[in-house]
């Protein structure tokens, strides 16, 4: 007996369903002009709360002196380490001298938000000059690069900060200069690894051959691919300097008093804490915060920084 054929429309299910992920993936690889496809996004959110309290921080920061009803850093709003009430200088307490803790935090918050920014420019712009030359020209101008940010690495950062410090003064200046060029050796390596990285990109060497000068590649090709990776670097190196500022404070080597500052307010109540533990609640929390959100916020450009090489 000869084999009947399947009728019209009796295929199989497996079969029915390859066909139709065939067809799927089929509709899939083709794209309409100008569709691009769907991928899924390997950043993070935007640090929302992190950028909202740094916000907040610089905005209180600079309008300190302005603010209806903040007391002065130096005025005495009540007795020795107040409760709080519900008057804006007194709604964190006072601390060991009755000065209100809200107002030190505050104008603490210049001193430290100072100090962060500035010595991060200030060690960014020597590891960049050092590093861009040392991973252009290579050779010896490398080997003073790497003598540099060896030097500066072997010796221990504390120590390093507290002879420097001691030999020219606790004072805003020296103490941001300082840190400053502690830091840079950071930048040193990164930048001399990013420079050797990108002078062998094809479009470095067109640039080259065009008879582009070596300044003008510097400047104008290789530095825009140097803003994301050391930008990502960037708030973490600041959170850094908060917390080298606070612990110079609290071991009595930072801004001299009566300048408020975090590390100062933490070491000034480290003796009453267990009875009075308002007096270093505020800053302590404030400090906290402070790190915490530059850190997120450097975690998202790392994160933005990674893809963008990847593209690449």
């Amino acid at each position: 007996m000869s084999q009947q054929p399947p009728p019209t429309g009796a295929t199989s299910a497996p079969q029915d369903a390859s066909r139709r992920r065939s067809a799927f993936s089929l509709t899939r690889a083709i794209q309409l002009p100008g569709q691009q496809p769907r991928r899924r996004s390997r950043h993070t959110g935007v640090p929302w709360l992190a950028v909202i309290w740094l916000s907040v921080l610089v905005l209180a920061a600079i309008t300190a002196d302005w603010i209806p009803g903040l007391p002065s850093y130096e005025e005495k709003i009540g007795g020795f380490a107040q409760p709080p009430d519900l008057s804006l200088g007194g709604i964190l307490g006072t601390d060991g001298v009755g000065r209100s803790n809200l107002s030190r935090i505050i104008y603490g918050a210049r001193i430290s938000l100072t100090i962060a920014v500035v010595s991060t420019m200030i060690g960014l712009t020597i590891g960049v000059v050092v590093g861009m030359l040392g991973g252009y020209y290579r050779r010896a101008a490398e080997s003073v690069s790497n003598v540099i940010a060896n030097t500066l690495s072997a010796l221990p950062p504390l120590l390093l900060l507290l002879a420097l410090v001691s030999a020219m003064g606790a004072t805003l200046p020296t103490i941001t200069i300082a840190l400053g060029i502690v830091i840079s050796d950071l930048y040193i390596r990164m930048t001399k690894g990013a420079v050797i990285s990108a002078i062998s990109r094809e479009y470095i060497l067109a640039a080259r051959a065009l008879g582009a000068r070596d300044l003008r590649l510097m400047v104008r090709e290789v530095m825009p691919n140097l803003i994301p990776v050391l930008g990502s670097v960037v708030p973490m190196a600041m959170a850094i300097m908060i917390i080298v500022e606070g612990s110079l404070s609290f071991l009595g080597f930072g801004i001299p008093a009566p300048t408020p500052s975090w590390g100062g307010m933490i070491a000034a109540g480290a003796d009453i804490m267990r009875t009075q533990p308002v007096v270093i609640l505020g800053p302590v929390i404030t400090l906290f915060l402070t790190v915490f959100s530059f850190n997120s916020l450097g975690d998202y450009l790392a994160s933005r920084a990674d893809g963008r090489e990847g593209k690449l």
